[in-house]
């Protein structure tokens, strides 16, 4: 199922999981572990603020440019990626968005996305969780034990498993299209 996302504030990506970003033509395709909804402003029966889905993918079509940072060896690198260098500032929304890459040693990112179009993407049979301490761990942490399998974990980071529906989306053949970016 796919929704348009159009509030500044509607998922919150600070205490969720994310491997790779696909990119493809100028539209970013991110999956998440543990993205929370902060306003559901979409339809949907048992959504509910705050509620935390277990795989989620946040796309952003359009995207004129974007701005990431990172830290390596105790220094904060900077990288950026220009889409569309002509158009006016003005037609486009910008959000901050954090990524914790699980299966790196870089593990957090900033990035600031300025784009024209954003959805959100999950499966009819969505996990949702909700509470303090109700989040998807998809690995072991010094304070939290995993609670998702390893094998779905694996599964949803997997770039062919991209759902036709997204791809779709943004106006590719198949998932096989979709590039990794480079973040580091």
């Amino acid at each position: 199922m796919i929704y348009s996302i159009n509030g500044k504030h509607e998922t919150n990506t600070s205490e969720s999981y994310n491997k790779d970003i696909y990119v493809y033509k100028d539209n970013l395709i991110i999956p998440y572990i543990n993205l929370q909804i902060l306003s559901p402003n979409f339809n949907h029966p048992t959504i509910k603020e705050n509620d935390r889905l277990n795989f989620a993918y946040l796309i952003f079509k359009t995207v004129k440019e974007m701005h990431w940072s990172y830290e390596f060896n105790n220094k904060i690198r900077y990288k950026n990626l220009v889409f569309d260098t002509l158009s006016n500032d003005n037609d486009y929304s910008t959000k901050y968005i954090d990524a914790t890459n699980i299966f790196t040693e870089h593990y957090g990112y900033d990035f600031e996305i300025k784009f024209k179009e954003q959805y959100l993407y999950f499966s009819e049979d969505v996990a949702i969780k909700n509470g303090v301490l109700s989040h998807w761990i998809p690995i072991d942490t010094p304070n939290f034990k995993r609670n998702l399998s390893e094998e779905a974990v694996k599964s949803f980071f997997i770039k062919d498993n991209v759902p036709s529906e997204i791809t779709e989306l943004v106006g590719a053949i198949n998932s096989k299209v979709l590039e990794i970016l480079n973040i580091i």
